[in-house]
């Protein structure tokens, strides 16, 4: 039978509850996971490492979640929304605790803890459609001139160069008495003409990016917390995308019914990182902490594929009735590569502070440079490609600022809590975009002796740019994303 009178030993608890921290992953996200000067947490491992040495006990704690993204998707005047929704494992984690016997003993105590957490969620869906005077072909052709036929991209320009009848023209064609080097799109002359065409696009994306973090902590004096983390992430990221142009007018030139170009990407790989951190206890009611992520190093692998195909209706000779594809056998394009990615170390700083043994307010600042993350490869033609794709990094991202507050108020052996965090804009004013997130948190937790039970609400909103091709030749498309999570965390103190 569970009771609710709180004794002079739950006063106790009660206080290191609320000093020490004693939850999981929910607790870390009702509180806006600012948790850089706070600790006593398993996700908060994956932050400043020193949260470990908070820890007066060991412990085991289990994460499941759920999540719902809703993407309403704006384009040239037609919305449409997607609902995904999808169940992971958030979080699992065991964290051990050494206490030293001897009270006089600088060193109070060493922690060892093994973490998996999940840090990206990319099971999405979205969906576009709109009418538009420009098109995917535009961008094709502007690919194609300068060069010959042979030299295009296999994997999009060159299948829209064949995506038609056997030794007839595709959806690109070269210019006559331009010495095959300049060419044009089966759509152009009716858009100059003010026509229109059906855009439409279908985009699903599933899998995740987690991290297994083994730690190590120390307590000096129950002053000073310090510990470092070696972080080893994971990626596994699949899309499956299809884009179509059907026209709105009454083709008597080229009998153009549609036209579709399909891809598919699944990225896979892991990496290294390494994250140092302390906290220091300034008076028993105010704490700081601060922590240091080194750069991510990725070894990763992508598969991809693609496919264009075009049917038409049969008005001439040339454009004979029927669909047909752009490759040889009629099959996608397939091709496979393996690089590197380095991303941007991280800095943060946080502070927090104990009310009254019972209420816990805490906030966090993080900086991170988005411009120097970067791509490598082997080869020359890859130095080259890669280098483009740098320059394009560093010219289309910038530093931001992330801020994450939390409050936690324990009325043992409940406790409430609420956060909010804030993640500044990536995009720098060359990228034409911006995208600015938000995310509000709530949660409830129960300790019954040694187990506890943590709930958390997430609602993330933000809103971003979109761009069915190249930017300087179609409208945005503007994303409205709104994700709200929920998780549960099981844990108990040994």
């Amino acid at each position: 039978m569970l009771t609710l009178s709180v004794s002079a030993q739950d006063q106790t608890d009660a206080l290191r509850y609320s000093e020490l921290g004693v939850g999981g992953t929910a607790r870390f996200m009702a509180m806006g996971g600012a948790f850089t000067a706070v600790g006593g947490d398993a996700s908060s491992l994956a932050f400043n490492p020193a949260g470990i040495a908070v820890f007066n006990k060991s412990q085991l704690t289990f994460s499941p979640g759920f999540t719902i993204q809703t993407i309403g998707s704006t384009y040239n005047g037609t919305t449409i929304s997607t609902i995904q929704p999808s169940f992971n494992i958030q979080n699992a984690a065991w964290i051990a605790s050494w206490k030293n016997r001897n009270k006089d003993a600088m060193w109070k105590g060493i922690n060892f803890g093994i973490a998996y957490n999940r840090t990206a969620n990319f099971n999405s869906s979205m969906n576009i459609q709109g009418n538009s005077s420009t098109s995917l072909l535009d961008a094709f052709t502007a690919n194609a001139n300068g060069n010959t036929p042979a030299n295009l991209d296999p994997f999009s320009t060159q299948q829209a160069f064949y995506a038609g009848a056997i030794n007839g023209p595709g959806l690109i064609d070269t210019i006559k008495g331009e010495k095959g080097t300049s060419y044009s799109n089966v759509v152009d002359p009716f858009l100059s003409s003010g026509k229109y065409v059906l855009q439409q696009q279908s985009l699903q994306t599933w899998g995740s990016m987690g991290e297994t973090d083994i730690s190590f902590g120390g307590d000096y004096r129950n002053k000073l917390y310090i510990g470092a983390t070696i972080g080893i992430p994971d990626i596994n990221y699949n899309a499956n995308a299809s884009y179509t142009e059907t026209p709105q007018y009454n083709d008597s030139v080229y009998g153009l019914q549609s036209y579709n170009y399909s891809t598919t990407l699944s990225t896979t790989g892991a990496g290294i990182n390494f994250k140092f951190g302390l906290i220091y206890r300034i008076f028993n009611w105010l704490r700081i902490g601060a922590a240091v992520h080194s750069p991510t190093w990725f070894s990763l692998t992508d598969n991809y594929s693609s496919l264009v195909t075009a049917t038409y209706s049969g008005v001439s000779s040339e454009y004979p009735q029927g669909t047909y594809s752009g490759t040889p056998d009629g099959n996608p394009m397939t091709g496979s590569y393996n690089y590197t990615l380095i991303t941007p170390m991280r800095a943060m700083g946080g502070v927090a502070v104990v009310l009254h043994h019972f209420a816990i307010l805490s906030a966090d600042y993080e900086y991170v440079d988005y411009s120097t993350a970067s791509l490598s490869g082997s080869g020359i033609a890859a130095a080259s490609q890669f280098t483009q794709a740098n320059e394009a990094i560093q010219q289309s991202y910038m530093p931001a600022s992330n801020l994450r507050f939390g409050a936690e108020v324990v009325l043992y052996p409940f406790s409430i809590r609420a956060g909010y965090t804030y993640y500044g804009n990536p995009y720098s004013s060359l990228a034409g975009n911006s995208s600015i997130k938000n995310s509000y948190s709530a949660g409830v937790g129960i300790k019954i002796n040694r187990c506890f039970i943590d709930l958390a609400y997430v609602l993330s909103q933000y809103s971003e740019n979109y761009y069915l091709y190249d930017a300087s030749l179609v409208n945005p498309v503007l994303n409205k994303t709104t994700v709200s999570t929920a998780v549960a965390t099981f844990g108990v103190n040994f």
